[in-house]
């Protein structure tokens, strides 16, 4: 019995000792990160920012290319280190695009500050700016139609319109002419306008409270005839102001430095034709406007006409002191250098 005992308590035994052993270690922390070392400082962040420079900046400064025989172009990091723009942080960069006249510069907000300083004082004397001429020529639309099939270049239908002009009693008149100084980058608007009231809200008409009806002096025995019931109509109580005339809005940015310009604009004219009566017994009155607009790009040489859009008033349409006769609009517009 004792023999069977010894046995069981080695199997017993065995069976723990195979048993696969599982040891609890302490797990391994890694080591804390330095802030130090991960943590960008705020002056060295990165930023990107353009700049509208001048179409020759590349030969401002006086980049050195270590060989002054090398006939090799500057690039725009060397010109704006030898300016006093540092590019030492890591991945600061820049790039000089000359058709149109653009600076891209990844830097250190310090040194974007930097750039506003260097072009504000190096380079303010050559700040790209031209005259915008707007003008607004009306015709018959048979005539309108002839020109512009006669002379599909915009050159030869301005020249042909200056002619036209000359001319006495010619169907072709000049009906606009704004000139309008802009700087490279910048938006600019003209306005010529008349400030027009029109009423908004009204009161509502009222019954008088106490009333007099005189008998009519001519009214035949037995059969008495009043007057009409006095009828008060409505009172305008708020008014808003409607812009009549011309607005000429436009931004202008130079390509290719000072040989040819990219326009996106936005001329309108309104004009008040007349007053009529509204409402159910036309007591109300409210004045009529008729306006022109457009929103319209251009790209052309510098002082070259563009032919930007054209307008058609409307004719005929039953308003008061509307349009009687059919006429259509040619506007063009001519960027010129400043004298």
């Amino acid at each position: 019995m004792k023999t069977i005992l010894y046995f069981t308590s080695a199997l017993a035994m065995f069976g723990l000792s195979s048993l696969p052993c599982h040891a609890q270690t302490p797990e391994t922390i890694p080591p804390a990160l330095n802030p130090a070392t991960t943590q960008v400082e705020n002056h060295q962040v990165l930023k990107f920012r353009k700049f509208q420079v001048p179409a020759d900046f590349l030969s401002k400064g006086s980049p050195s290319t270590g060989d002054p025989s090398s006939s090799a172009e500057p690039t725009a990091k060397a010109v704006l280190e030898s300016l006093g723009i540092a590019f030492d942080t890591p991945g600061s960069i820049a790039s000089f695009y000359p058709r149109s006249a653009l600076l891209e510069m990844t830097n250190t907000a310090e040194q974007l500050d930097n750039m506003d300083a260097v072009l504000s004082q190096t380079m303010i004397d050559t700040v790209l700016q031209g005259l915008v001429h707007l003008e607004v020529f009306s015709m018959p639309p048979i005539t309108a139609r002839k020109a512009l099939i006669a002379h599909p270049k915009e050159n030869d239908l301005y020249t042909w319109i200056e002619a036209e002009l000359a001319k006495p009693d010619s169907a072709v008149k000049l009906e606009r002419h704004t000139i309008t100084f802009v700087r490279g980058g910048q938006r600019a608007k003209t306005e010529g306008i008349d400030g027009i009231p029109r009423p908004t809200q009204f009161d509502p008409p009222t019954v008088p409270q106490s009333i007099s009806l005189p008998v009519a002096a001519a009214a035949p025995a037995g059969n008495t005839d009043f007057a009409t019931l006095p009828h008060p109509g409505p009172k305008p109580q708020s008014f808003a102001i409607r812009n009549t005339g011309d607005t000429f809005e436009l931004e202008l940015t130079f390509l290719d430095g000072l040989k040819s310009v990219d326009l996106n604009l936005a001329p309108e004219t309104t004009r008040r034709v007349g007053i009529a009566k509204f409402g159910l017994r036309e007591d109300v009155y409210q004045p009529i406007y008729e306006t022109q607009k457009c929103s319209a790009q251009a790209s052309g040489l510098i002082g070259q006409p563009m032919l930007v859009s054209t307008f058609s008033p409307p004719v005929n349409t039953g308003v008061p002191g509307g349009n009687k006769v059919e006429s259509t609009w040619l506007l063009f517009v001519t960027v010129k250098e400043p004298e």
